[in-house]
């Protein structure tokens, strides 16, 4: 038997996160579940000590641990609670969000600041507290839920997307940064829609939904890649299971027998350029870049 690995979910109590959490404490993970819902209720079901419970009754190690990730003392907490119960964490999954897909023209500055905290600069916290130690201990990986950089993906929804956006941009620049420690970071987005609490409100139909499974069964293969080749990389949960040799979906159908529409573009755009490898050096204060 191996021995037991640590993981820390920040996003953790219901929908994807939740399922995170439960397949990673099903395959030999200590789970830290942190999230800012204590008690569930008919509106938010779900909460940090159910979640907890579910991962207890199944034979797994779960910790609950309140978590306003608006709050940059509590995500250090979070990760503080998973290096001194487990002594290590080889695993950070940064999938706690706040949303509103509407246009710039109707998002009133306080929705902007709420989605800025809790999406990329929630994220930073995560990432500012929990690299060091993974450093330390000389292994880790950190995944952050954040989508790809394409054009469409803004359209409609241009604040919410500069505060995902945010997050793929720390995953990519931080990933030069973790260069040969064997710490490395991801990002993971679905490329369906995935049935979780907000799909229910919005009565989103089965046929065009996959079960969050799908998701955290992709998180499951990046934090147990053995190597750093992920680090950087901005990933699709279908085409990277894909990539890994999946090839049978239907498990993860929300109606049997129906594979529901891809949402995201089957081709992405390269970001790199040809002189990506150049060094610059400082930027002084007449430069023009």
């Amino acid at each position: 038997m191996t021995s037991q690995k640590a993981a820390l979910v920040i996003g953790a109590s219901r929908g994807i996160g939740r399922q995170i959490a439960l397949t990673l404490a099903r395959n030999n993970y200590a789970v830290v579940i942190a999230s800012k819902t204590e008690d569930a209720s008919e509106k938010l079901p779900g909460s940090i000590n159910t979640v907890a419970e579910e991962i207890k009754e199944a034979g797994g190690v779960a910790v609950p641990v309140k978590c306003d990730c608006r709050n940059e003392a509590d995500v250090e907490r979070a990760v503080n609670v998973a290096t001194e119960r487990f002594g290590c964490l080889d695993a950070a999954v940064y999938n706690a969000g706040a949303i509103l897909w509407k246009p710039v023209l109707e998002t009133p500055m306080k929705r902007f600041d709420l989605m800025m905290h809790v999406n990329v600069r929630g994220a930073y916290a995560m990432v500012l507290n929990a690299v060091p130690k993974m450093i330390k201990q000389k292994h880790g990986r950190i995944v952050l839920v954040a989508p790809p950089i394409y054009n469409r993906f803004f359209k409609g929804k241009t604040p919410y997307s500069i505060s995902k956006v945010g997050m793929t941009v720390l995953a990519k620049g931080m990933a030069s940064e973790l260069t040969g420690t064997d710490v490395s970071i991801s990002t993971l987005w679905p490329a369906t829609v995935i049935k979780a609490h907000v799909t229910d409100v919005m009565n989103v139909p089965n046929s065009h939904m996959r079960t969050p499974d799908i998701f955290a069964d992709a998180v499951l293969g990046i934090v147990n890649e053995p190597t750093d080749k992920l680090n950087g990389a901005v990933l699709l949960d279908e085409d990277y299971l894909r990539s890994e040799g999946k090839t049978d979906f239907t498990q993860y159908q929300c109606e049997p027998g129906v594979e529901p529409p891809r949402m995201m573009p089957k081709k992405l755009p390269d970001l790199t350029v040809e002189e990506e490898q150049e060094n610059l050096g400082l930027i002084n204060k007449d430069s023009k870049l």
